[in-house]
């Protein structure tokens, strides 16, 4: 069962503008010009570098911290014990992979069948479940529940993230991501701060978003941010994911 209690802080113009700045990432790359198209990879393995370091200094640590919170928590019919955490974002990440099969095996078929891309059930049920993941991010940034100090460090790894997110995306759903997709995550991502400047949930259910978040987040980053080994750029993971990581281990 959710229960939400009125929220104490309704958020700040700072929390607006993180974000803006987080929603931009389905909007912006594709006002890119050309010379930073050519660097699109670099990107991407930068993006997946800031990304995985922040999941694995951050993100889960929060999570073990908060894992108390689920105990006793019914999800689904079962009942939540603190050493489920690591279980939900597994969870998490195995439903990211269940939707990029489905986008992917879909996709197969039609190029099999010389076909269009996916359809619109497969482009729903993929942009449903990213919508969510979105609406979280932005509920984590209202409410200053990010997995570390700072919530820019959160906004802009989220940012970076997303970047990557929006490219595969819009390799499944070329058409329809470029003229429906990309403003509905970018949608999301405020609904979710909407929702978190007026309610707060329970610590228990935040916990499981967070978690799945999480999961996902990984899956996602390797996937997305890491293309195959010769389009990658290690040293551009290497430089996101060192100098990310040094900041975020001195706090």
């Amino acid at each position: 069962m959710v229960v939400v209690v009125p929220s104490a802080d309704p958020g700040s113009v700072l929390a607006g503008l993180f974000v803006l700045t987080v929603a931009l990432a389905h909007l912006l790359p594709h006002q890119f010009p050309e010379a930073i198209e050519r660097r699109r990879h670099g990107l991407l393995s930068l993006a997946g570098g800031v990304s995985i370091v922040y999941a694995f200094v951050h993100l889960f640590p929060e999570i073990d911290h908060r894992r108390e919170t689920i105990e006793g928590l019914d999800l689904l019919g079962v009942t939540l014990v603190s050493e489920h955490i690591y279980l939900v974002a597994f969870v998490g990440l195995s439903l990211f992979y269940g939707l990029e099969r489905l986008a992917s095996t879909a996709g197969t078929t039609s190029r099999d069948r010389g076909d269009s891309p996916p359809g619109a059930t497969v482009f729903a049920a993929h942009v449903g479940g990213f919508s969510i993941y979105n609406a979280v991010i932005g509920y984590a940034i209202v409410r200053g529940e990010t997995g570390a100090e700072s919530v820019f460090l959160f906004t802009i790894a989220m940012a970076l993230h997303l970047f990557g997110n929006d490219q595969a995306m819009h390799e499944h759903h070329p058409h329809l991501y470029a003229r429906y997709g990309r403003f509905v995550l970018a949608a999301a991502v405020a609904l979710g701060a909407l929702i978190g400047a007026v309610v707060v949930f329970d610590p228990g259910v935040y916990t499981v978003a967070l978690s799945l978040l999480t999961g996902g987040i990984v899956f996602n980053a390797i996937k997305n941010e890491l293309p195959r080994t010769r389009d990658s750029r290690f040293w551009a993971f290497a430089v996101g994911a060192g100098i990310y990581g040094a900041i975020l281990v001195s706090l």
